[in-house]
């Protein structure tokens, strides 16, 4: 925006109006000046010449009646009064006009404002300057022939003059008369175009003030009547930043409300453990009481890693911030750093995937780590000590499979439809019950679903799907080949 214009709306539309405004009155007073000039001068000049063949039909005229010299004489003198100007009478403009009749080079009569020499030695239309004015001529010449023939012709010359100055004291006039009127109403037309304008912000300053008079939890839609059209996407905006600050502001007391309520529990058994360590005065009772105040430490930090991860993967959280990855890779050095949680209890983990594929894609930086940690992490809490864990990928034009299977006692179908519940948990099983719908909100993130079904011959089976996003440096995949590639660690 320019700094040289007001900060106000209604200042700076006022100024851009009036200067329109000022602009387009000019260009039409420059316009009409040169109009007026013109049609003008081709009025008087018209007069002129009409002037002029009238005299020249009065002395043809005067000619022809071949008056004895005592009369013609007294006739030509009776026309020269007639074109006196008298002081007390007439117009003033009379006095700024001129009118000459010579025969051959004799003046036969003239008015009192022409002077004795000729007013023009040019035929037809010319300017010229005699004393102080200028003069605007025109001349008109006809030769006479007696009835007489020993009689030779004369040649009859009018001119006809009138001063410049009258025709431009006319354009004065009309110029004046066009343009005044618009500098008298310019001022008063500032006025009302400053009332107008105010009046036309009036629903503006409306719901400046519906803005100033909320208080900070009054967070329900705005709502202007009557809507003006202009405002309707300002108002369209600010509804849906206040849906958007609601939406957060209860997104975060859910959360402190989640974790007041999945650590109040946890921090009262460790409160008793504490205790129970202070108090005993034997050993082993004091280790046994240490020891779960161990666990119950590692509980509550994991409780409140979850709910730090769920809240950085809520779906109205930060943007996308997308990487590039190789999910054969990376899917192989995650299930190796998971290993020491199998070996626990005895169990193995194996990795099925097509390596002739191409696996590579983009994700949220350590999302793929979440997933896989909490989908084996639940395998490994779930599933007997011995058994396998399978960890299956698979693709096809569209998207990416992984499926996590596990050879438990699964998941009845009632449950099935809550596992992604937060802080749902089957039975007596320990956890905060956040790990599925921390996957679950990743899949979200990625336009993507999780699917829980049972395994064959028992346990549960943990499918996730999303969509294939190539990197710049990515072809299209390669086409499947027979032979498979069973990874086992």
């Amino acid at each position: 925006m320019s700094t040289w214009l007001p900060q106000s709306i209604r200042r700076r539309t006022l100024l851009l109006v009036l200067s329109l405004l000022t602009s387009i009155s000019l260009m039409i007073g420059i316009i009409g000046f040169i109009e007026a000039s013109h049609e003008i001068e081709e009025l008087f000049d018209a007069r002129l010449a009409q002037q002029a063949r009238i005299l020249q039909s009065l002395s043809l005229g005067l000619e022809r009646m071949e008056l004895e010299d005592e009369k013609r004489l007294a006739l030509q003198n009776t026309f020269e009064q007639a074109l006196v100007v008298e002081a007390s009478g007439g117009h003033k403009y009379e006095s700024k006009i001129a009118y000459q009749v010579w025969e051959d080079n004799t003046l036969i009569f003239r008015s009192q404002s022409a002077p004795q020499e000729p007013l023009s030695d040019r035929m037809g239309y010319a300017s010229q300057t005699l004393g102080d004015y200028d003069w605007r001529t025109f001349s008109l010449s006809s030769i006479y022939s007696h009835s007489v023939p020993e009689l030779r012709s004369n040649t009859i010359r009018i001119i006809v003059a009138e001063r410049e100055d009258v025709r431009g004291e006319m354009v004065d006039k009309i110029v004046t008369q066009t343009l005044l009127p618009d500098l008298i109403g310019l001022p008063i037309l500032s006025l009302l175009l400053w009332w107008a304008v105010g009046w036309g912000l009036k629903p503006l300053q409306q719901l400046a003030n519906l803005i100033s008079k909320r208080a900070p939890t009054h967070l329900e839609a705005i709502n202007l009547e009557p809507l003006p059209t202009e405002l309707a996407p300002v108002q369209k905006a600010l509804n849906r930043l206040l849906f958007e600050i609601e939406t957060m502001i209860a997104r975060e007391q859910r959360l402190i409300a989640d974790a007041a309520h999945e650590l109040r529990t946890p921090l009262a058994v460790l409160k008793i453990h504490a205790q129970n360590a202070q108090q005993t005065l034997d050993q082993n009772d004091r280790e046994v009481a240490l020891e779960q105040l161990t666990l119950g430490v590692d509980r509550s930090t994991r409780i409140v890693s979850q709910l730090l991860t769920l809240a950085r993967l809520d779906p109205q959280g930060q943007d996308n911030t997308l990487q590039d990855i190789n999910l054969a890779q990376e899917s192989r050095s995650l299930l190796a750093q998971l290993m020491p949680l199998a070996w626990e209890k005895e169990m193995e983990v194996s990795l099925d995937i097509d390596e002739a594929l191409d696996w590579r894609t983009q994700m949220e930086t350590g999302c793929l780590e979440i997933i896989l940690q909490n989908l084996i992490s639940n395998a490994v809490k779930f599933a007997p000590a011995g058994t396998e864990i399978e960890v299956k990928w698979s693709q096809n034009e569209h998207e990416f499979v992984l499926q996590v299977r596990d050879h438990g006692c699964g998941v009845s179908d009632k449950d099935k439809q809550r596992l992604t519940e937060r802080f749902f948990r089957e039975g007596k099983a320990s956890g905060a019950g956040l790990g599925l719908a921390i996957v679950k909100r990743i899949l979200e993130r990625h336009e993507g679903s999780i699917t829980p079904r049972d395994t064959p011959n028992g346990g549960l089976t943990i499918q996730l799907s999303f969509p294939k996003i190539y990197t710049p440096e990515s072809s299209s995949p390669k086409a499947p080949e027979d032979d498979q590639t069973k990874v086992r660690s």
